[in-house]
């Protein structure tokens, strides 16, 4: 499978939640217990949660984040992703993370495995659209 962006640059290929991923290999199991790390505050069921990828054209498909902020800017814009858009960087994705989320992402990487850290390459979405507007 080619490199699939989602709407903010999620890269649904490589995604553990994502339905062509969980229907070829499901490994949502391993997903969520990462994904619990990350927000613990959160419950992840790996029995039901999956994703059709917000590029999806079906009417009734099953989002991760049916309110994603930045899914509806590229939706308003008319483009396919964050990458292709013209204010990128923005405060969807700024230039710099807020202190915040680096303290956060600490905290978190130190419970992390080198696997943890490999699962959650598809959610690096400031970094895939970084590359992707390097390689156009």
């Amino acid at each position: 499978m080619s490199k699939v962006f989602s709407r903010c640059g999620m890269r649904c290929d490589l995604c553990l939640i994502y339905r062509p991923n969980v229907e070829k290999e499901d490994r949502r199991e391993a997903i969520c217990a990462v994904f619990s790390k990350v927000w613990p505050d959160r419950a992840f069921d790996p029995a039901t949660i999956i994703c059709d990828g917000c590029l999806s054209d079906k009417t009734d498909a099953i989002l991760q984040d049916p309110e994603c902020s930045a899914r509806a800017c590229v939706l308003e814009k008319g483009i396919e992703h964050c990458g292709h858009c013209d204010c990128y960087p923005c405060h969807k994705f700024p230039a710099e993370p807020p202190k915040e989320y680096i303290f956060q992402k600490v905290e978190v990487e130190k419970q992390w495995t080198w696997e943890d850290e490999k699962l959650m390459e598809a959610y690096t979405c400031r970094k895939n659209m970084d590359e992707f507007r390097q390689g156009r």
